[in-house]
């Protein structure tokens, strides 16, 4: 016996389609009158609008924050009692890439050294580094010949954060680069660091800036060159930007010539941090006490959900 019109897949999918585009109509339709009316637009709902309230949502102005932070681990750089003088390794028998991630990391992160691991175990390459005065050692780790781990271990007391690295883009793999003379190694970048609401992320804010000399974290000055650490849904996007001053020319549009102006080019490279842990101390991968460890059973499943 053959099928009714009414049951078969196609005939379903074809009054989805409808209902859709009839929905579709009625929503720019109900637009359109409240523009003519004067009606306020409605705000676009995203994940992050909305977002689940978190009890540990910070204000710059609490008390107890304030207090906690002039007594952490890296109060002292912020106090511009030491300047940052980190340590960059990586992962033993690693592909060129990831070696030339790495140089590329040294070009634009100021006071950073790159030595290769030799077979090293951490524990014996912390004493050396804490000897020679550095306060961070950054690991860079690889699987199957991609980068996918990135460990800052703040010295000499710790703590140390691990972060899953992914969406690793080199400076030649990105449009419109710029040639590496063209980035001034000498400069010291200016450091932005956006979107870092709850005690967590404000935990992660300050390792992150503790990198970076005092100079980058003061008010900007006339360099040419800044770092972005924004943070998006957990996500940490890095991203690195080159400021120009330029002359307009007769043959560019919308552009009176002879007029100077400012041009943005991000020069790279890019990628991607998600925070998996905090480590109190120093890296010990046996017996280290944790501040905190991603679990799904603490995040949970909802999407807008967020711990940072």
């Amino acid at each position: 016996m053959p099928l009714r019109k009414e049951t078969t897949v196609h005939h379903q999918r074809d009054l989805k389609l409808k209902e859709k585009v009839k929905k579709a109509k009625e929503h720019r339709k109900q637009r359109k009158l409240r523009k003519e009316s004067g009606a306020p637009v409605g705000i676009p709902q995203t994940l992050e609008t909305l977002r689940t309230y978190d009890e540990t949502t910070i204000v710059e102005t609490d008390p107890d924050l304030i207090a906690e932070e002039q007594v952490d681990e890296v109060a002292d750089i912020f106090r511009n009692e030491r300047t940052p003088k980190l340590l960059l390794t990586f992962s033993d028998r690693v592909c060129p890439r990831t070696i030339g991630f790495c140089k590329e990391l040294t070009k634009i992160i100021p006071n950073m050294r790159i030595a290769p691991r030799w077979h090293l175990p951490l524990k014996k390459i912390i004493p050396k580094a804490i000897e020679h005065g550095f306060t961070a050692l950054l690991v860079v780790n690889e699987d199957q010949k991609k980068v996918n781990t990135l460990v800052v271990s703040h010295l000499p007391e710790g703590p140390t954060v691990t972060f899953r690295l992914s969406n690793v883009r080199l400076r030649r793999e990105m449009r419109g680069r710029r040639r590496p003379k063209d980035i001034e190694p000498d400069v010291v970048p200016h450091l932005i660091t956006s979107r870092f609401t709850t005690r967590l992320g404000r935990r992660t804010e300050r390792l992150i800036a503790a990198l970076f000399p005092d100079r980058s974290r003061s008010t900007p000055e006339g360099h040419s060159r800044t770092i972005v650490f924004h943070n998006q849904r957990d996500f940490i996007f890095f991203r690195h930007f080159r400021y120009q001053q330029r002359t307009s020319h007769a043959n560019e549009k919308n552009k009176e010539p002879g007029k100077s102006y400012v041009a943005m080019n991000e020069v790279g490279p890019r990628f991607t941090l998600k925070l998996r842990s905090i480590q109190q101390g120093t890296f010990d991968s046996q017996f280290g006490d944790y501040e905190w460890v991603r679990k799904r059973s603490e995040v949970g499943r909802n999407r807008r959900t967020f711990v940072m």
